[in-house]
Order: C-alpha cells, then sequence, then structure tokens
C-alpha cells in the first residue's frame, strides 16, 4: 500500500509541481520564535514540493526567502535561510510567495549575501555564506540537505513526536483545544410500543421536539488511530404535555445521562475549515414519569402519576465543522432506542419502548 501511494504521490508531483517565477498567495499559519522555520496554508495540493525555493514578498519588496522541507496535500514547512524583513514574518500573515531557481552556498565571505562591498556580483545573483563542512572556495547547491530543520524549531511549531505530526493534523485547531462542550436540538419522529403486563400491547406515536448537553474530548495524536476517537458525556432532558377532547391531561418527562464513543473520518477531529465525518454510538440510564390528570367533571377517572426507570442506546452518523476560533456545528442522524419501565402502587408492571430515527442539530466550542 505505502509503495502504490508513494508512486501516485510522485505522479501528481510531478504533473502538478510549480514553475520558476509561478507565483502564489498564502498565509503563515505558525511562526517559530526565530523565525528560522515557518508552516505554511500551501501544500501538494498547490503544486508545492519537497526543495521547491521561493521568495515571500509583499507591496512593498521581498521580506524573505526559503526552501520547503516537509510537504503534505495543504500544508508545507519551510526552512527560512534569508530574512530581510524581521517585523513582516509572524503567524496569520497574508504573503505572496515566487517560486525561484535554488540559491548556492558558498564559504567565500566576498560572495556573502550580507557582504554590500561586494562589486564583483552579477545582478540578479543571490549566495549566502555557509559556515562549516565545504571547503574554500567550493559552492553547492542549496536543496533540502542546505539548510536542516533543527528539531527544537520543529517542535516550537507543535510537532511533538515528529516533524510530520503538524503537517498531518491539516487545517487543525490548537493542541490544547481537546475538549468541546456542545448543545443539540432533536428532531424525533419515534413509535412506541406499551406491554400492560397481562399480555395486552398498543402502539402508538412519539414525536417532538427536545434537547441535550454534553462535554465530548478529543486527542491531540494526529500519528495514531487514538487521535480520531473521541469520548463523549451528555445530558438529555424531555418534557411534554397535551392534553384531550375528553378531559384529560397527559404530561411526560424524561431525564437521561449516557455516555459515547466517535470515529472521525474525511478529515482529523481537530480539523477547523472542512468537513468532518463521524460515527459512532451513545448508551445510558434515566428515569421517567408519566401523569394522567383529570380535567373534567364529568369523568370518573382519578388523576395518577407513575415514575419508572430508563435505559437507551443509540446508532449515529453525521458531520462536524469547526472555525478557527473554535466554534463549530454539526448535524446528526440516529437510530435510537429507549426502554422504560414502571411499577403502579396496585403492583401492576408497564414496560415502554420507544424507538426511531432522529435528527439532531446543534452547536459546539472547544477549549
Amino acid at each position: 500500500m505505502k509503495i502504490w501511494i508513494t508512486f501516485f504521490s510522485l505522479i501528481l508531483t510531478n504533473t502538478f509541481a510549480l514553475e520558476i517565477d509561478e507565483k502564489l498567495t498564502t498565509r503563515f499559519i505558525k511562526v517559530s520564535s526565530t523565525k528560522k522555520t515557518v508552516l505554511l496554508n500551501r501544500g501538494l495540493e498547490d503544486g508545492l514540493v519537497v526543495g521547491d525555493h521561493a521568495k515571500f514578498f509583499l507591496t512593498t519588496g521581498v521580506i524573505a526567502r526559503g526552501v520547503v522541507v516537509k510537504a503534505s496535500p495543504t500544508r508545507t514547512i519551510w526552512s527560512i535561510y534569508r530574512i530581510v524583513s524581521d517585523s513582516s514574518i509572524y503567524a496569520d500573515k497574508v504573503v505572496n510567495i515566487k517560486i525561484t531557481k535554488p540559491i548556492t552556498t558558498t564559504v567565500d565571505p566576498s560572495k556573502s549575501l550580507y557582504d554590500n562591498s561586494n562589486s564583483t556580483m552579477s545582478p540578479g545573483t543571490e549566495v549566502m555564506s555557509f559556515r562549516g563542512g565545504a571547503a574554500p572556495g567550493r559552492v553547492r547547491t542549496m536543496e533540502t540537505e542546505s539548510q536542516s530543520v533543527d528539531q527544537q524549531e520543529l517542535a516550537s511549531l507543535g510537532a511533538v513526536d515528529d516533524e510530520s505530526a503538524m503537517l498531518m493534523r491539516g487545517p487543525g485547531l490548537s493542541s490544547h483545544k481537546t475538549i468541546e462542550a456542545f448543545g443539540l436540538v432533536h428532531l424525533n419522529s419515534l413509535s412506541s410500543s406499551v406491554d400492560e403486563g397481562d399480555g395486552d400491547t398498543f402502539n402508538g406515536n412519539d414525536a417532538n421536539i427536545d434537547f441535550s448537553v454534553g462535554l465530548e474530548k478529543y486527542f491531540d495524536k494526529p500519528n495514531s488511530f487514538l487521535g480520531r476517537i473521541s469520548f463523549a458525556a451528555l445530558f438529555h432532558a424531555s418534557s411534554r404535555s397535551m392534553t384531550s377532547a375528553q378531559g384529560q391531561q397527559v404530561s411526560n418527562s424524561v431525564t437521561e445521562y449516557g455516555a459515547g464513543a466517535f470515529y472521525h473520518y474525511i478529515a482529523p477531529p481537530l480539523s477547523y475549515g472542512r468537513l468532518i465525518g463521524f460515527s459512532g454510538f451513545t448508551v445510558g440510564v434515566g428515569s421517567v414519569s408519566d401523569t394522567i390528570d383529570l380535567l373534567s367533571a364529568s369523568s370518573n377517572q382519578v388523576s395518577t402519576t407513575a415514575d419508572g426507570s430508563s435505559s437507551f442506546f443509540s446508532v449515529a452518523t453525521g458531520v462536524k465543522y469547526y472555525t478557527e476560533s473554535g466554534f463549530g456545528a454539526r448535524a446528526v442522524l440516529d437510530y435510537y432506542q429507549r426502554s422504560e419501565s414502571y411499577e403502579l402502587e396496585n403492583g401492576d408492571t408497564y414496560n415502554k419502548t420507544v424507538s426511531g430515527p432522529r435528527l439532531l442539530l446543534g452547536l459546539s466550542y472547544r477549549f
């Protein structure tokens, strides 16, 4: 499998690689403290490949020059080997890049970029001093080896285990934002079945709108299976009441506590600016209350209240979307089943099952 992935990556790279003098508009996502290593929001899909050299410029002129040392479909890590305007290099800064020929390096001080007294350089020639490893007078083409990327630099950009971790995360939320608070509106289209205990049963419908809130935990492990998993704890409450034409008011309330596990695909769960697909399940327990109140004096029925316990499970699939600030939205389609058990004062037992599809829509925030 890795061989095929490498094969197709090479085909794409050779097909879509940018030519010399081509330009792109991009943005610094992260910048190291020394500004020698930066992360851009452009990658293989935009034609950038490892070893590409480029000038970073604004309308006021060139601000830096660097080389791609790591690339993913939507991100590249650059090693900056020439800084012209230090104040123009910072996170979220929008800049332009222009693909250039590889710079040459030399240990000859008279040919250094920083030696302004050198009058023998022809216009447009760019060379830089290279300290160590080369004999005097030797000139080398600056490919990926010419400016090694220090591991501490990469760590400062968020790559913990290896330099590609940050890229694999894609356009990611802060690694510190791994806890999410969410609220959901439930649009239910359920059916119910009641067993009275003496062999008689009857069926009905249970369509309503209710709400739930919860917390979800993610893991900043972009290179592992755990990085695709999340666990959630939720609280669900439902209360409804209706009055019949025969002078009865029926009230029903449900309070549930549950926990769930979810797997994310399409994009990692710490991504923003793209849809994230997910599937999973939730289980839980709760309490229920069913009340019939007498409203008409002509009726012989007395008011009754039955309290009981419940358990539920659901299987779900849906999509999430987040902004860079951590605010998000989700849409979920699930199949839900709840079992209710009531025991009346006279010893009668009622078992009720509520099940069917639900559409859940909600907002969330990660912190």
